[in-house]
């Protein structure tokens, strides 16, 4: 299977359990508010795989402007 076609099949699941009920949607709702300068399917996608996540940048953001060394991998 392509990159695309599973990263489309997570969004898509994704998308189906978050508009499940109320209590999936305060959750995501939870999650995109600190991720607020993403795009919306961004950050469905970030929920899909870190529900718990408090920041997501780049590794060239993290490492060069915020001086937190990530390795790549």
């Amino acid at each position: 299977m392509r990159k695309y076609d599973v990263i489309s099949a997570l969004s898509e699941e994704t998308s189906k359990r978050v508009a499940r009920n109320e209590e999936s949607w305060k959750k995501y709702l939870n999650t995109a508010s600190r991720l607020y300068k993403y795009p919306f399917k961004d950050q469905l996608l970030i929920y899909a795989q870190r529900p718990d996540a408090t920041a997501c940048a780049s590794i060239e953001i993290w490492n060069e402007k915020m001086h937190c060394w990530v390795n790549k991998g």
